[in-house]
């Protein structure tokens, strides 16, 4: 019997907020979801050397509940400040790839909604710096940068591409020129998702934030099918969800929801809010084992 027990308004809502985690690298003040934390530690005493061919940032390895996890240097990742002398590692996981990342400090919790969080790429041509994905605005004085951590996670682990890939036989299926609308926000995701779809012979809208996908919906009445991150600016995807299932003559379109947060809580608002499946990023042959199935009917 399922446990969870969160009250029923709330799971039929897009309530399009979300919770960071704000902490920091030298100067800077960064984020990230708190439903992306498993836990955060003290800088651990005991670290092994990097693995062989590792990433440069990897700067050593670490026994934390059973796994072997790598440390990795933020800071040096982003190109901004080293951060080898941080005293805090924020525990994620990705693609079922758990990383500590070492940062300076822990600052606070901030709950906001998705509309103060604004696209990168719409301001200062994304500070120019290609993992900056977006700028939350918990108050009028602050900006906390928040992290392309998908991107950052490919790049340190690139052969999950390769083994997280669409597999098998693809010629026994074609998409015959439907239209996907994609939203999804990180970059290396959102083309890999794409060329994948136009593989299969579907014309894909692709867009980066919620908003978006909101207008292009509007816009376009052949879109056949969506597939909607969780977090993206302005809009998340349950409020896309949400305003899909009320549209007056098209809200029986197929949703899939994309994401790399994978707790029940999320999959039951996925579920009670309508969406045909929530599927976990890079999990190609399920995303496509769902798109066929909707489809074909």
């Amino acid at each position: 019997m399922s446990t969870f027990s969160e009250p029923e308004a709330y799971l039929k809502s897009g309530s399009n907020e979300l919770k960071i985690l704000e902490y920091t690298i030298g100067s800077l003040h960064l984020g990230i979801n708190i439903l992306k934390v498993s836990r955060i530690l003290d800088r651990p005493a005991r670290v092994t050397g990097a693995r062989v061919g590792a990433h440069r940032s990897v700067i050593g390895m670490f026994h934390d509940h059973d796994h072997i996890v790598p440390r990795v240097d933020l800071g040096e990742v982003l190109g901004i400040a080293r951060s080898d002398s941080g005293k805090r590692v924020i525990i994620t996981e990705f693609f079922d790839e758990i990383t500590g990342f070492l940062v300076d400090a822990v600052e606070r919790v901030h709950t906001l909604s998705w509309e103060s969080v604004k696209s990168a790429e719409d301001i200062m041509g994304g500070l120019d710096n290609p993992y900056v994905l977006a700028i939350a605005r918990p108050t009028d004085r602050e900006n906390v940068l928040l992290m392309d951590y998908e991107k950052i996670v490919l790049e340190l682990a690139p052969e999950l591409a390769r083994e997280k890939g669409l597999s098998g036989r693809k010629e026994d299926w074609r998409g015959d020129g439907q239209t996907i609308l994609v939203a999804e926000d990180s970059t290396p995701v959102r083309e890999m998702l794409t060329l994948e779809l136009e593989e299969l012979g579907f014309t894909v809208i692709a867009v980066r934030d919620g908003q978006d996908a909101i207008r292009c919906f509007d816009e376009n009445a052949q879109i056949r099918l969506v597939i909607a991150d969780v977090e993206m600016p302005n809009k998340d995807g349950l409020a896309v969800l949400g305003h899909i299932r009320q549209h007056p003559k098209r809200n029986v379109t197929p949703v899939l929801i994309y994401s790399s947060i994978g707790d029940i809580g999320m999959k039951e608002r996925a579920r009670v809010m309508a969406a045909n499946a929530h599927v976990t990023k890079l999990e190609m042959n399920e995303l496509f084992k769902h798109i066929r199935e909707i489809l074909d009917k």
